[in-house]
């Protein structure tokens, strides 16, 4: 299984956007994560939709008590004019590191394996400086019902 079957073209975020430009992005293109360059085109690290919403969203105490949260909380006042605000907040304290990435020609079983190891979902692909799109988890288990479709 070669990786470009599975690769997902996007486009970087980049220094001086905000939260909503990214999640167009990612929902558009289906990916949960963009790879980040700041303003010199200089690669620092990646911006995820997991990021934007547990730090932007939740405070850390709701985290750790996550599992014995009701269903009925009222300890968020005006969710619909906190998530507009966040969508207007710039990016930057929400990048995160390392930026993890493979080449083209990496096996996709050592993508499996590098995506376990991180308990990631997702990792770039880059051929030297050429940025080739990300490869999620979705991705490979999508090639791989592919792959179980086609008639022997």
């Amino acid at each position: 299984m070669l990786l470009e079957n599975i690769l997902k073209p996007t486009e970087f975020a980049r220094e001086g956007m905000i939260i909503r430009d990214v999640m167009k992005i990612c929902v558009a293109e289906g990916v949960p994560a963009l790879p980040y360059v700041n303003g010199k085109g200089e690669r620092r690290g990646f911006i995820s939709l997991s990021s934007i919403m547990h730090h932007g969203c939740l405070p850390n105490y709701m985290v750790d008590l996550a599992m014995v949260l009701g269903n009925h909380l009222n300890c968020v006042k005006d969710a619909r004019g906190k998530i507009r605000e966040l969508m207007d907040h710039p990016i930057e304290p929400y990048i995160s590191k390392p930026l993890r990435s493979i080449t083209s020609e990496t096996p996709i079983i050592k993508a499996m394996a590098i995506l376990e190891k991180y308990h990631s979902s997702f990792l770039y692909v880059f051929d030297g400086d050429d940025y080739r799109g990300v490869v999620t988890a979705q991705g490979i288990a999508q090639r791989m019902l592919e792959i179980d479709a086609e008639t022997p």
